[in-house]
């Protein structure tokens, strides 16, 4: 009898493994778009950008309440995702009132003039969200074109 009922919590067990790996694997496979939603629009004296390189940004961000690290992502015109990573936000710095974000392209792409780009900052991996939802909410969303030289 022992053995009968630890047989059958095997079979359920693995029944039950089974269906997660088909759950996830439903994920995986698929694309991973993440759509990103517009938060709100910030104004220029809000967040500028100190510094702009073929490879690089720098951003000036008024502080808001909130965590100490945020995730920001620069998005290109399709929502594909430039340069992406964890800042901290609440660093003492001269300016109490602001912090910098320096972002670097990922490997093998670059900012281009004349382009298009849009800074999301979030409270999560857009990855993590992923297995939840495809919405990512950005609370500071902000749209700039790189200067023509």
């Amino acid at each position: 009898m022992k053995k009968l009922i630890f047989n059958a919590l095997i079979v359920a067990f693995s029944l039950g493994m089974i269906g997660c790996v088909s759950y996830m694997d439903k994920y995986d496979s698929g694309s991973k778009n993440v759509h990103f939603y517009h938060g709100p629009k910030l104004q220029d004296r809000f967040i500028s950008i100190v510094n702009i390189t073929d490879e690089e940004i720098e951003f000036k961000i008024r502080r808001a309440p909130g965590g100490t690290y945020l995730y920001h992502v620069i998005l290109g015109e399709e929502e594909e995702r430039v340069s992406e990573g964890w800042f901290p936000t609440q660093l003492l710095t001269a300016q109490p009132d602001h912090y910098t974000v320096r972002m670097k392209a990922k490997k093998g792409l670059t900012f281009q003039q004349g382009k298009k780009y849009r800074l999301c900052v979030g409270s999560e991996n857009p990855e993590a969200v992923y297995y939840r939802s495809n919405y990512y909410q950005c609370f500071i969303d902000y749209e700039f074109v790189i200067p023509e030289k």
